[in-house]
């Protein structure tokens, strides 16, 4: 009996690509950005704010830079206060927001990266 081996070369050429595919981490960097985004959106949204006319915590919210395969998202060092309004003090009770904006959203990001590597897969193929 005959082996058919119609689309074997299509199949190798996929295959081939799949390979490649992520070879420098571009792929997963997207999908990284894509769920830190979400992340710092909601930290931003759940910050407490000050009834004073100055810059607030929210706004110093950053994503940041790719690290062997992590990726930060907090406050900027000057806000370091943000870690006694999550954790409180001895004098000052907690006011958690970055670990409830995690819960909030933990499963839209895990969504956002997961839309990435399916796009940049159906590309690669």
């Amino acid at each position: 009996m005959p082996i058919n081996a119609k689309g074997m070369q299509e199949l190798e050429r996929k295959l081939h690509r799949l390979r490649r595919f992520n070879k420098d981490h571009r792929v997963a960097n997207k999908a990284l950005m894509a769920g830190a985004r979400i992340l710092r959106d909601e930290m931003e949204r759940l910050a407490p704010k000050s009834p004073y006319p100055k810059e607030h915590l929210a706004e110093q919210v950053i994503i940041g830079e790719i690290i062997e395969g992590r990726i930060r998202v907090s406050y900027h060092k000057d806000f370091f206060y943000g870690k006694f309004l999550e954790w409180g003090t001895s004098k000052m009770d907690k006011q958690p927001w970055m670990e409830v904006a995690y819960h909030n959203v933990k499963q839209k990001v895990l969504e956002a990266m997961a839309h990435v590597y399916r796009e940049e897969l159906r590309k690669a193929l």
